[in-house]
Order: structure tokens, then sequence, then C-alpha cells
């Protein structure tokens, strides 16, 4: 495979979902590759995984080496700095992806409250095998449907998690029905749906999606779903001002009352409360365990 960057570009809004922006891989041995996360314009997430060589990341006040088969995960814009410096004996090799939509940061969030900025993966870990697959699907473009790089990028997102919690199954590829009905939730949740018709989505009896589901995402199909919903809520809630019983709807809730008891228990507030928060609550989709 080539060394080289591929961008993602949309046609139409992909903020409901997780959307690719760019995957690549890049060598550089330049004191001017400095990238500030205060002054980069737009809104996005990113990792970098170091193949040889190192780089540095300042981020908190913090510095970080990134040597090899060492990565990191910034969101941007934000408090950090990552950097090639000059006295290295080589270049900085690595590999890299940025993504967005209104579920990623949260995520990127949650892995950064648990490890750090700094995590450390082997090089044939899933995550990182996921990632060379992706650039090799880039290149020869396939795959490159909006929903199912969506998916894929759940399906990263999930890998590193399992990795970081050091599950004995990580690096599991993430069966068909699976993906299958992760993209469903993903782009149905406003819709009412049984637990039934997830599972037909995926070809299975509910039993043993359940079971399936369960072993590769960690979750129940449902209380994935309303982490999605609830996610929306809180997008809706903050953003907009639609009556609490309109986002409710539009989040996939048919009854107000039980939303509202729903999202106190996630989110540990009503969602007037919420709403009408400021600074305590951050405004980023919030990962709800």
């Amino acid at each position: 495979m080539l060394r080289k960057n591929f961008g993602f570009r949309y046609a139409e809004p992909t903020d409901a979902l997780m959307a690719i922006r760019t995957i690549g891989w890049e060598s550089t041995a330049s004191a001017v590759y400095r990238w500030n996360g205060r002054s980069r314009g737009d809104r996005f997430v990113m990792f970098q995984y170091t193949l040889s060589g190192e780089g540095h990341l300042v981020s908190g006040g913090k510095h970080y080496r990134i040597p090899k088969h060492h990565g990191f995960f910034v969101t941007v814009p934000d408090n950090h700095e990552y950097y090639y410096s000059p006295d290295s004996n080589s270049p900085w090799e690595f590999i890299f992806l940025t993504a967005a939509g209104r579920h990623v940061e949260g995520y990127w969030n949650d892995i950064v409250a648990k490890t750090g900025p700094v995590v450390s993966f082997k090089p044939n870990a899933q995550p990182i095998a996921m990632l060379w697959e992706m650039m090799e699907n880039a290149q020869t473009k396939t795959g490159l449907d909006k929903y199912e790089l969506s998916v894929r990028l759940y399906e990263w997102i999930v890998a590193c998690l399992r990795a970081l919690d050091g599950r004995p199954d990580a690096g599991r590829t993430v069966p068909e029905p699976v993906t299958a009905a992760l993209k469903f939730m993903e782009t149905q949740y406003h819709r009412f749906l049984t637990l039934e018709q997830i599972a037909a989505e995926a070809g299975m009896s509910k039993y043993h999606f359940c079971r399936l589901f369960v072993k590769h995402t960690g979750v129940t199909p449902i209380h994935h779903l309303t982490k999605i919903r609830i996610e929306e809520a809180s997008r809706l809630l903050r953003q907009t001002r639609q009556p609490v019983a309109a986002v409710a709807a539009a989040s996939g809730f048919d009854n107000s009352s039980y939303f509202g008891k729903v999202f106190r228990k996630l989110m540990g507030a009503s969602p007037q409360q919420f709403r009408d928060s400021t600074g305590d609550i951050p405004d980023h989709h919030i990962l709800i365990d």
C-alpha cells in the first residue's frame, strides 16, 4: 500500500452518523510539523499512532512522548499541541484517523477519561489492523457508502474500548448481524423500535441476537438504542428551543413522561434542568454507560 492520505466528502449532511473525515499514513522530519488544537478552525476528533520514530504531545499542560506503538486521542478544538522535534534521530512515521458526528466526541472523551490521551497498542492489535484495512478499502474504493463508513468507525471505537479494557475477545471481528443492527439503530432511532424489529433487521431470533450483540458490544441492544436516543435528546435540548415533548418524539420516545424518567436516570437531571444548566454539564454528547 502506498503512503498517502484519503479524505471523505459527503453529498448530504452526516451529523446523525459517525463520519470518517480523513485517514492516512504519513512521515515527517520537519520542525514545522506542529499542530495546535485551538487554531484549526473546525470541530473533529483524531487518533494518531506511531509506526516508527516518535512525536510529542502537550495536552492539559502535560508533555507526552509518542514513541513506536503508541498513539493519542485528541478533540479539536481543545488545549493541546502535537509536533515533531528536530532533536529526534529519525522521522516520525504514523497512521491517523479523523472523524466527526454528534455521537463520536463522547466516545473520544470517555477513552481519554479512562486512560489519558496516550495509549499503547501492539502493531497486531485489532484497532491498528482495522485502520490498515480501512485505508486499503479507501485505496481500492470499496465500502465507501456513508452508512458503511459509519458502522466501520463504530466497530473501530468498540475495538479500541475492548483493547484498552483488556477484554479476552478484543480483536474479534464484529459479525454482520451486529453491524446491521448498529446501522439500523443509528439511522432509525427516531422510530418506535422493538427488540424483535432490531433482531429481524439482523436476521436472527431475538434471543440469539441479544447474546451476540452483548458479546461484541458489551451492552444490550435496547441499552445501546436508549443511549443513542438520549444523546440525540441532549443535543436537541441544548441546540433548539423545541418543547420537551417534541424533543422526546424526535428522539424516538412516544411518551414524554417515560422520556423524562429515562433522561433523569441516565443524565442525573430532568430534561428541563439539563436545558437550563450552564457549565456543569458539557455541551458535547455524553457517553452513557
